[in-house]
């Protein structure tokens, strides 16, 4: 479904950061906590997709309209490969 405003206030024009991951483009990076986290040291971040660890990943800038454009893109395009190798 997809959304059509023209209002200014609109969410979806906002900007918004996103954290992604260099190896594999992925924007399912979530922070990992543990027992040094207790004592100040910087949380690590990991990908939920292929397992990436590092203490800060790269930060896009965007729009949530143009993030929502990429991952359907990016679905399609998976989708078109999985057709071509059966």
């Amino acid at each position: 479904m997809a959304h059509k405003c023209s209002c200014e206030d609109c969410a979806c024009e906002k900007e918004i950061r996103v954290s992604f991951c260099p190896k594999c483009k992925s924007t399912d990076v979530k922070y990992i906590f543990g027992f040094g986290n207790i004592f100040g040291v910087i949380p690590r971040q990991r990908c939920s997709k292929c397992g990436l660890e590092a203490y800060a990943f790269p930060i896009l800038v965007t729009n949530k309209k143009l993030l929502m454009g990429s991952v359907k893109n990016k679905k399609k395009k998976l989708s078109k490969k999985k057709g071509a190798k059966r």
